[in-house]
């Protein structure tokens, strides 16, 4: 309970301290590639404060150009564990409504993620082609297809969202296991250790009408079967 308490208050103070200066540089460097460092710090800063120490595997090289990372979602620690391992710059997809919240909200318009708007459906697919739009000019994103957390249930099937999106934009998708997570996480607590993040090899898109059912399934047993191992 005690270190569950403290890596939250570091997320605070962390995003209290580090949010302003990605706001800031946004105007001398509007890619928001500032803002990604920025909040590189942070995530090492939070999970440091947890105690939880990630060790990388990377399976393969990854390709060049724009990809689109896909994980299991376990707690609130996945998105700082990402933001500390993954290799390359990329941005994460948000609900749209994070912007009116106070800091957080400027410093994720000034970094650059992504906002998608699931009001409507109308404002749901405009979103989702710019999205596509940002991939193929050259940004890379992380997704976690389940949609929430699956804590100490087993991991949740994958929405097919995340695949329409690599499917639209013309890249391949990388899936990446998160393992290990429920031996530090839990509801309220944080014990400190250290947990495996697991870059498979990517995901070629296949041709055919098939293509987001075929690239979902294919990703989901590919992270299914070693974060089952566990």
């Amino acid at each position: 309970m005690i270190r569950f308490a403290v890596a939250h208050l570091a997320a605070f103070l962390g995003t209290l301290v580090l949010a302003p200066i990605g706001i800031l540089a946004w105007p001398f460097r509007r890619d928001g590639e500032v803002g990604f460092r920025i909040t590189r710090l942070w995530a090492r800063f939070v999970l440091r404060a947890a105690g939880v120490r990630a060790t990388t595997e990377l399976m393969a090289p990854l390709p060049e150009g724009p990809v689109v990372f896909v994980s299991n979602h376990v707690s609130s620690l996945d998105i700082p564990i990402l933001f500390d391992v993954l290799p390359r710059s990329f941005r994460i997809v948000y609900k749209s409504s994070l912007l009116y919240v106070p800091l957080m909200g400027q410093c994720l318009a000034a970094t650059r993620h992504i906002a998608i708007d699931r009001s409507r459906a109308f404002s749901a697919k405009r979103s989702l082609a710019a999205a596509a739009r940002r991939i193929r000019n050259g940004v890379s994103v992380a997704l976690f297809p389940e949609g929430t957390r699956s804590g100490d249930a087993p991991m949740g099937a994958f929405k097919r969202g995340s695949f329409k999106l690599a499917v639209e934009a013309g890249v391949p998708v990388v899936p990446v296991s998160l393992i290990g997570l429920r031996s530090v996480t839990g509801p309220g607590r944080i014990t400190p250790g250290e947990i495996r993040v697991k870059i498979h090899s990517a995901l070629a898109i296949e041709e055919g009408p098939n293509a987001v059912e075929s690239l979902a399934a294919r990703a989901e047993s590919v992270i299914r079967e070693e974060v089952e191992e566990q």
